[in-house]
């Protein structure tokens, strides 16, 4: 009975001591996370959101999701309650990439994890998350400049002013975008980059931006191509050049014009010659691969620091490939 009893205390201290697994230590099931973006009026922030929500749901997950509207204060504050509240995760796509260190710096402290989507950091700030969902934007950048050149090329020019109407410069995407579009127009000196504007992702405020470039160079002999960082924002720049009885598309030999961001809006435009190429960055299926990711990570599985998703440039030769993921 000694020898038993001597057996069975050796086997229980031996279990407890076992590593508890990643799927004891922590399951999706309860845990709260908040969902802070800029704006959810904005298509693709909107889609992917509500795709995450969906995804994150599913896996028994408590989402609770916020737009700031684009205000960094409100979003730092947004950052603030979630921490008072004790949430288990944030997932972020931030307004402002310096203002909202001091709200990453106070989330850190707390032990809250933070996930970016959309948009990573400065590398210097790489600490403050951990971990970075979404596409490597200069390769959006990339396809945007390719896509030009084609388009411009297209329409027997090898020498051109184009104009980029982007989302907004606090937001470290735009930077990389614009850098690496601007390498591929650097590949090609007769095409220069005349002037940028902050479209603030919105198509009203793109329409108006492009308007107002229009004008501009109108006694420069006027523009030859347009980059639109989302496709949103391409349909504020075609309604701009219609308005002011311009000729678009390479079918009129006419103004360039190239989006990102694929949307619905993008799609019909490519399809009517419109506009000349978009590339893929389809919120639904960013936000179901973060959803998962982040499940994951809950029991206990990996997550990296930066999680790619592949992106693809479209043009009327494929746009019928990727249509049906893009219309959103």
């Amino acid at each position: 009975m000694r020898l038993l009893m001597g057996l069975f205390a050796f086997l229980l201290f031996f279990l407890v001591s076992l590593p508890i697994s990643g799927q004891a230590l922590a399951s999706a099931q309860g845990k709260r996370v908040v969902v802070l973006a800029t704006s959810n009026t904005n298509p693709y922030i909107g889609a992917w959101t509500s795709t995450f929500t969906k995804f994150a749901t599913q896996a028994g997950m408590q989402v609770t999701s916020l737009s700031a509207n684009y205000d960094a204060a409100v979003q730092s504050q947004q950052i603030d309650d979630a921490i008072a509240q004790k949430y288990d995760l944030i997932v972020l796509c931030y307004v402002n990439d310096q203002a909202i260190v001091p709200a990453l710096t106070r989330a850190k402290a707390a032990g809250i994890p933070v996930v970016l989507f959309a948009t990573p950091i400065r590398k210097e700030n790489e600490d403050l998350f951990t971990s970075y969902t979404g596409t490597e934007n200069s390769e959006l950048g990339r396809l945007a400049g390719e896509n030009m050149v084609k388009g411009l090329l297209a329409v027997g020019k090898t020498k051109a002013k184009v104009v980029a109407v982007t989302g907004i410069p606090q937001q470290i995407n735009v930077k990389a975008r614009m850098d690496a579009f601007k390498a591929v127009l650097a590949q090609h000196p007769g095409i220069e980059l005349v002037d940028t504007q902050d479209g603030k992702w919105n198509t009203a405020v793109s329409e108006k931006v492009t308007g107002e470039l229009l004008v501009r160079f109108n006694a420069q002999g006027g523009i030859d191509g347009i980059y639109d960082m989302a496709d949103n924002q391409a349909t504020g720049s075609i309604q701009a050049v219609e308005s002011a009885g311009l000729k678009l598309g390479v079918a009129d030999k006419g103004i360039v014009v190239v989006g990102s961001n694929c949307m619905k809006d993008g799609i019909i435009h490519i399809r009517s010659g419109q506009q000349f190429g978009t590339a893929t960055q389809i919120p639904t299926e960013e936000a179901e691969f973060s959803a998962k990711k982040v499940i994951g990570y809950f029991n206990g599985g990996p997550l990296q620091k930066y999680e790619i998703v592949p992106v693809y440039g479209i043009t009327k030769e494929n746009v019928e490939q990727f249509a049906a993921g893009c219309s959103y």
